[in-house]
């Protein structure tokens, strides 16, 4: 694993959005649980994306008029019209009710979830050994995380193989009936590609791109899952199989499909890295030596020449 990825998905989400949408007058009781209603949250998201209502709904047929009271709680909320507003931004669900309405399961999980990518990244074994500690004692934590501290752990003890942990994870990966739509199956499959797995990988990777085929059409959150997959597919690729060229630019080209955003520049910098350690070493070099310089030291240490 070279570019460790995080999830956390509340279990509370589908329930908070039926809780409001149902009926207008739950949303004292909510308001009263969550310190929010869904139309508050709705008016934070749409100034905190700089945007007039009528371009918060631009692309809806919901008028101005209707929109406005949704905002300020006087017209309900149809489970149509908020997926629709938060898809015509590019901003998937769970993060939305995960920023306005995290429940205090969610900030535990989430920040165990970073804590552990900080140990990561850290070369800290004993902080990662602690959280998993903390996993096993904590309820209703996700197998992909109590999989991904297995992986951790196994990395930073220098096991190379890795081979109970990896063994582990796809197993738990394969229990995912639909797994190319669930993000946690997403996130165990990139965080367990490896040089002896990669032949029977490679057909999962493959399936993501054709499912995926543009990954700006996703949401940022849904574009950082996938990229991860190719990045470590990439990293694992370019180690141990270095001649690999044909399928290394199948990848790349999928990969630079991802949007120019300002919170992607770090996966648009590491696709340009590969790209050109196929294509320009010097190039390639360059890349490395900026990652160091702006603090990305272990990720431009790892990677592969």
């Amino acid at each position: 694993m070279f570019f460790v990825q995080i999830n956390h998905t509340g279990k509370g989400f589908l329930f908070l959005i039926f809780r409001e949408i149902k009926l207008r007058k739950y949303s004292s009781l909510h308001k009263l649980f969550y310190g929010l209603t869904i139309g508050e949250a709705l008016k934070k998201l749409r100034q905190s994306l700089g945007l007039t209502q009528a371009q918060m709904i631009k692309g809806s047929k919901i008028s101005i008029t209707h929109y406005s009271k949704m905002e300020k709680g006087q017209n309900r909320i149809f489970v149509d019209d908020l997926m629709l507003i938060l898809q015509l931004h590019k901003i998937s669900p769970s993060s939305f009710f995960k920023k306005y309405f995290s429940t205090k399961d969610d900030i535990i999980f989430s920040k165990i979830s970073q804590e552990l990518n900080r140990s990561f990244y850290n070369n800290d074994i004993k902080k990662a050994k602690n959280l998993k500690k903390q996993i096993s004692s904590t309820k209703y934590v996700s197998t992909e995380l109590k999989d991904r501290a297995d992986l951790i752990i196994a990395i930073l003890s220098s096991k190379d193989d890795n081979t109970i942990a990896i063994t582990q994870a796809m197993h738990d990966f394969f229990k995912y009936k639909n797994w190319m739509a669930d993000d946690n199956a997403i996130t165990l499959l990139s965080n367990s590609i490896r040089k002896d797995n990669l032949k029977d990988v490679t057909p999962l990777v493959m399936m993501l791109i054709r499912k995926y085929k543009k990954l700006s059409d996703q949401n940022l959150t849904k574009q950082r899952r996938l990229a991860t997959v190719g990045i470590n597919y990439l990293y694992v690729l370019r180690k141990y199989f270095a001649n690999s060229d044909n399928i290394a630019f199948k990848i790349l080209s999928w990969l630079e499909t991802l949007e120019t955003d300002p919170e992607l520049c770090l996966y648009k910098e590491l696709i340009l890295y590969f790209h050109f350690i196929y294509t320009d070493k010097d190039q390639a070099m360059l890349i490395k030596r900026l990652l160091k310089l702006s603090g990305y030291i272990k990720i431009s240490d790892n990677l592969p020449e």
